[in-house]
C-alpha cells in the first residue's frame, strides 16, 4: 500500500495520528485534526457525520482515504500549524494501524 502518495487528481491516502476527537459542523460535517506519521503534516479532516463509521479520540491512529483542497493557514500567535483539507471518503481505525 501505498501511503500518502498523490493519485490521480489530489487523492491521498494518509496513515496518522488523531489530534482531537471531531467536532461536528452545523452542516452535519465532521471535522477532526490527524498528523501523518510518515511526514509530520498536518491534515484537516472533513467526513459527513452520518459516514464516519468509527470512533475517534485524540490519539488515535486511523487511515484515512480521501481528496486533498486547500491549505488552512495556522494560527501561529497558539501554536498551530497550516493544514491541508481532506475531504475523506473512507476513515479506519483499529489494531492493524499500530504495525504501520
Amino acid at each position: 500500500m501505498n501511503t500518502n502518495t498523490t493519485v490521480g487528481n489530489d487523492r491521498l491516502t494518509i496513515i496518522g495520528t488523531a489530534l482531537a476527537a471531531p467536532t461536528t459542523t452545523p452542516d452535519h460535517i465532521a471535522e477532526f485534526p490527524v498528523r501523518d506519521v510518515w511526514t509530520g503534516r498536518e491534515y484537516l479532516v472533513r467526513i459527513d457525520a452520518d459516514d464516519l463509521g468509527v470512533f475517534v479520540s485524540a490519539g488515535a491512529r486511523i487511515e484515512v482515504r480521501g481528496e486533498a483542497g486547500w491549505t488552512i493557514p495556522g494560527r501561529s500567535w497558539r501554536g498551530e500549524a497550516s493544514r491541508t483539507l481532506l475531504q475523506a471518503q473512507d476513515v479506519a481505525a483499529g489494531e492493524l494501524l499500530l504495525a504501520a
